[in-house]
């Protein structure tokens, strides 16, 4: 513990800024933000926060994933150079904020880790500054985490009198201490008494609480209240809360191509507050005014709990001072607790205390992320018309040996056009398909377009495969039934291949293919072929009868009723529409088949395919990590916007 006489501030930011680059508290048109240290003209300790969360140094507003470069026929990829980017000091840092930094690391490094806001996050040095005279919005000491900083910190500044006490936090710290050793004094511990005076004066100084304690709960049971109705009517969708939280990490990702035969994929900051947010290449948006409003209560307070075990909300009241409708998540969070007597509360909190949360795997790309952005330059072997909108593409790796080393893990792939754009698209082939890989796409948007003008020799990026697969072995010695409608086969064409491939280990097989019409269903010849295996039933249910198979002209259904299986050791896979896959599994249900059994791909709209962007996020699961694969149960605790 050291300190610092106030009178020196300025030339320890100087002995800093000899070795790092510095950040602090800068007055700048008429606002004080948090920007590079040059000289102390601008510089000033009056101020409440930062307009911006220091969040924008790490995770920045606009950011290149990686550049492309077409030379004749190939195309060369190069990734972020991390050096470039150089070692900072943030000065002035407030506790909400670097409560914040703990979220986003954990949140970053998640699964897989990422690489960009990492090399940011290793060179930061973070200095904290105890807050004694909170602002008229600020609720950090009802998110518990402030006026005071407990964690997130290199240094910890307490004003004192004339003085600063000056706490370190990490090695980082001690390296700042060193470099200015001059100017800290060494100081014995009871002067610590100051510091529990100032911090009892600064909880006496807020006028907001926000009723934290049983906000989960609260949530569990308004979800379907009136006063996201009315919250949705007076919402603007400007996102200006979004843009001001240091916890919100959503973002989209485009192309931009130079024209000049070179271009980037970027990313910049999205928000869930976007009507456009959640919508599908097709039109369809599972979001609508009601669920986008409630949305972003839920994750803070709720979503983001059950993840990680703590709030995503740290108090810093920007959203409410950048709400040109006044809109309050104190005022909201109030609103609804006063609803539920005590009697309920306390139900819903021993509830509570039985659940567990989800505990996030470890990145899994072991030390080196910097792929996770970055595709690889594949070959556009053969083009095949299935249906008027479907084709199939088969792709070579240019390096063919990326082949051999590739686990076919996932459910899906993302599929780069450069310059235009990606998509997710899954996997339709199995690994013993070594030497190339098979992609059904349906033309939909602008990327698929895009995909189904170009022509053998074409290149494509491919990133994956990524999230979570069917269990086929786990499914050894069971009934099988498949069901898929319309494109929804091409993501259980995987399972159907490894359980033909390996017909001995399974019991009976049906496969049931649906679509408006015979013209229109993939993999004609290989049902055909399927239904040629012993112990394989293939069924069609179309909506117009044809001459080509024995097919049924009604609802998919129609047929599973009649099924000879054992429902006790029988598993169901289902891919279609969510209202299809509930009403499908509603009749299995019937049937005597658990929830547990019946297994589905939800394919929602996916930008990064990691579990970073957002866009696929319902509740506290990443469609693109958690999933896509869930069972019915698992499903039906999801929110029911996908």
């Amino acid at each position: 513990m050291y300190l610092l006489k106030k009178s020196h501030l300025i030339e320890a930011l100087d002995s800093w800024k000899e070795a790092f680059d510095v950040y602090a508290p800068m007055k700048h048109n008429g606002v004080v933000d948090l920007l590079p240290y040059m000289d102390s003209n601008d510089f000033t300790m009056e101020y409440v926060n930062f307009a911006l969360p220091v969040k924008k140094y790490l995770f920045g507003q606009k950011e290149e994933l990686f550049k492309w470069e077409k030379k004749g026929d190939s195309i060369e990829l190069s990734h972020i150079n991390g050096e470039e980017f150089k070692e900072r000091v943030y000065f002035g840092i407030r506790p909400c904020d670097t409560n914040s930094i703990n979220y986003l690391d954990q949140f970053f490094y998640e699964r897989y880790k990422d690489n960009i806001y990492a090399v940011k996050r290793e060179k930061a040095y973070f200095i904290a500054l105890n807050c004694t005279n909170p602002g008229s919005n600020c609720f950090c000491n009802s998110t518990g985490t402030g006026p005071f900083a407990t964690k997130g910190y290199d240094l910890l500044f307490t004003p004192t009198d004339d003085s600063y006490l000056v706490e370190i936090g990490t090695r980082k710290g001690e390296e700042l201490i060193a470099i200015a050793a001059h100017l800290f004094m060494p100081t014995h511990e009871e002067i610590s008494n100051k510091k529990k005076e100032a911090y009892k004066l600064a909880l006496g100084r807020f006028s907001k609480k926000l009723r934290i304690l049983d906000a989960k709960q609260v949530l569990e049971e308004s979800f379907d209240d009136e006063i996201w109705k009315e919250l949705s009517k007076t919402c603007m969708g400007c996102t200006g809360c979004t843009n001001v939280c240091p916890t919100c990490t959503c973002f989209n990702v485009v192309d931009e191509d130079n024209g000049d035969g070179t271009g980037s994929r970027v990313r910049y900051w999205d928000s869930c507050q976007a009507d456009s947010f959640t919508r599908n290449a097709g039109g369809h948006n599972p979001r609508d005014e009601v669920s986008r409003v409630r949305y972003r209560i839920f994750d803070k307070m709720k979503y983001i709990d059950e993840r990680y075990g703590f709030k995503g909300c740290v108090g810093c009241g920007r959203c409410i001072d950048a709400c040109p409708v006044f809109i309050d998540i104190v005022e909201i969070m109030e609103k609804l607790g006063k609803k539920y007597d005590d009697k309920i509360i306390q139900e819903l909190d021993q509830k509570a205390k039985e659940s567990t949360k989800v505990v996030p795997e470890q990145h899994e790309c072991n030390d080196d992320c910097s792929y996770v952005y970055t595709p690889k330059v594949a070959i556009i072997k053969d083009i095949i018309q299935e249906t008027s909108d479907i084709k199939r593409f088969v792709v070579q790796y240019e390096d063919k040996s990326l082949h051999e080393s590739l686990k076919y893990t996932g459910q899906f792939f993302k599929i780069t056009v450069f310059g235009v754009g990606e998509i997710a698209i899954s996997i339709p082939s199995g690994d013993f398909k070594k030497d190339y890989l098979e992609f059904y796409i349906k033309k939909a948007g602008k990327v698929t377009t895009v995909l189904h003008d170009m022509k053998v020799g074409d290149k494509v990026g491919l990133r994956g495969p990524f999230g979570k697969g069917f269990p086929v072995d786990e499914l050894k010695g069971r009934d099988i039934l498949i069901v898929g409608s319309g494109v929804g086969l091409a993501p259980v064409r995987t399972t159907i291949e490894r359980v033909t491939e390996n017909r001995g280990d399974y019991g009976k097989v049906v496969i049931i293919a649906s679509s408006r019409s015979y013209e229109n269903l993939i993999y004609r010849d290989d049902l055909i072929e399927w239904s040629k295996i012993d112990g394989v039933k293939v069924l069609y249910a179309l909506a117009k009868s044809t001459d080509e198979v024995d097919a049924y002209v009604g609802y998919m259904n129609d047929l599973i009723k009649d099924l000879d299986f054992d429902w006790d050791n029988s598993t169901a896979i289902i891919c279609a529409s969510p209202n299809r896959i509930k009403s499908v599994s509603s009749d299995l249900l019937e049937l005597g088949l658990s929830g547990e059994n019946i297994l589905t791909s939800l394919e929602t709209h996916m930008r990064c395919g990691i579990g970073k962007c957002g866009h696929c996020k319902v509740g506290s699961k990443y469609m693109c990590v958690d999933g896509p694969v869930f069972n019915y149960e698992e499903m039906l605790t999801l929110p029911p916007e996908f």
